[in-house]
């Protein structure tokens, strides 16, 4: 039995590896739907790079091992931020499946990222990524915008991979993958219900791809495989189970202003900063509103850059406080804040390791900073820097006292 010839550059065919595709045929017993759609893409490394886009040939390449059932590998080394392997073509696909083989070969920090909606806006690349990691055996949410990894706002997306689905070193492991849209779902080992079902990534379209780990140990990839799907194959609840968002719990209504290329004191010192605009470079920026995710989070990584200038967004809401009562201002946030209310500033905040969905009503999970709010309205405005490694996000909520 034979996979479907690919094409070389003289129009000749090879053959696929005869033993791996029987074997695959057993790994990935995936609904006969998957298994009768048509086939986008296949690559077993055994000839050449052509149909992918490398951004660093001398840290992902084809590398021919001694297992007689692999021959060749896509080789995936850490050596910067900014490393993936995009297949062509793929920001044409609509809803696909894709599944492979990884194997981490050392006992060291390493992962398989998979890259879907890889995004570019001028200088600017978003991407959602999910990953395996090898030396830990679990898998964890990582989309990155502006290459920053934003894993530190979606802790409750991490997943332990025990049992059949443990990864171990030296061993190979099956995954699959499902986009549809702006929804992931990841498979390891088990085919039948996926370890994670993400889709808080902004972004519907664009390539799909891997990357290894910034810095540590390598990644060993084969037998990549892509299928067209209408629809997602898992129709169940929520994975990983037991994460219960509540947003009707926290403030969601806010307006953004940026992102600058630095502050302005004169929206800061503003009584009503939301009656005023700012000019830079020659460019007014006014207020508009702010969309938080589903979960409630202000996601102030969609409007920052890490790489690039534009590291400054001010994030604006009103909180009515009534007669007699006083409040507090509670948040969650990777990011540094600044605060001011009326125009008075409040003071700042350092960023905390992880945002957590729950703060506050999860014991384990204490605010990150409190802000005081008094009787009547009260307009709270925040200054977010981006620029700050694994940064890019806050949970804010009020209560009263």
């Amino acid at each position: 039995m034979y996979r479907k010839p690919k094409a070389l550059h003289d129009g000749a065919f090879v053959h696929q590896k005869i033993t791996t595709a029987l074997a695959l045929i057993v790994v990935f017993a995936t609904p006969s739907a998957a298994q009768q759609a048509e086939e986008l893409f296949f690559d077993d490394f055994e000839s050449d790079l052509t149909d992918w886009t490398i951004s660093d040939p001398e840290a992902i390449r084809i590398l021919e091992t001694r297992d007689p059932s692999h021959g060749n590998v896509l080789l995936l080394s850490p050596a910067h931020a900014a490393l993936y392997a995009l297949i062509r073509g793929s920001e044409s696909w609509r809803g696909y499946r894709i599944e492979g083989e990884v194997l981490f070969p050392e006992d060291v920090h390493n992962y398989l990222g998979f890259i879907y909606n890889y995004a570019q806006r001028g200088d600017r690349v978003d991407l959602g990524s999910i990953y395996i990691k090898g030396n830990g055996s679990y898998i964890r949410v990582n989309p990155r915008r502006d290459w920053n990894p934003s894993r530190m706002l979606y802790e409750e997306y991490r997943t332990r991979l025990t049992g059949r689905d443990t990864i171990r070193i030296g061993e190979w492991q099956s995954f699959a993958v499902e986009v549809v849209g702006h929804v992931c779902h990841f498979y390891v080992g088990d085919m039948t219900v996926p370890k994670v079902t993400f889709d808080l990534y902004e972004h519907a379209g664009g390539k799909a791809g891997f990357k290894p780990r910034v810095v540590g140990g390598s990644t060993w990839l084969d037998n990549v495989r892509a299928t067209a799907i209408e629809r997602l194959t898992y129709q169940g609840a929520r994975q990983p189970p037991g994460i219960e968002h509540r947003p009707d719990q926290l403030v969601t209504s806010w307006k953004l202003l940026g992102p600058l290329a630095g502050s302005d004191s004169g929206l800061e010192g503003a009584a009503d900063p939301g009656s005023r605009a700012v000019i830079e470079a020659g460019v007014e920026y006014g207020w508009h509103d702010f969309e938080v995710d589903p979960r409630g989070a202000v996601v102030t990584g969609r409007v920052t850059d890490f790489l690039g200038g534009r590291t400054v967004a001010y994030f604006l809401t009103t909180i009515e406080i009534p007669e007699g009562e006083a409040g507090r201002f509670e948040f969650s946030s990777i990011d540094h804040l600044a605060f001011w209310v009326n125009g008075r500033f409040e003071g700042y905040s350092y960023r905390d390791r992880i945002a957590w969905h729950d703060f506050g009503r999860n014991p384990d999970h204490p605010p990150t900073a409190v802000l005081p709010l008094q009787e009547g309205v009260n307009r709270v405005l925040i200054r977010a820097r981006g620029g700050v490694y694994a940064s890019g996000g806050f949970f804010a909520r009020v209560v009263l006292e």
